[in-house]
């Protein structure tokens, strides 16, 4: 059976490419999660890499320090 534990994010979850890979139709990358699991989600979501937190999460455009390196 799946954990459906509730985890928090530091500021609100937002797709991952393999969940836009999954489905495309209502999944992309970088984008906010739906409104029920923007800031608590199932850990199973973390879990299987579909969601990550927006912290985390390269915004298109956004350098970085590797960048220059």
């Amino acid at each position: 059976m799946a954990d459906n534990n509730g985890i928090t994010a530091n500021s609100f979850w937002v797709w991952t490419k393999k969940a836009e890979l999954k489905n495309p139709a209502r999944s992309r990358e970088g984008e906010p999660v739906w409104d029920n699991y923007l800031y608590t989600a199932p850990k199973w979501m973390l879990d299987d890499g579909l969601i990550q937190d927006s912290a985390d999460s390269p915004q298109e455009g956004q350098t970085n320090i590797f960048d220059f390196i």
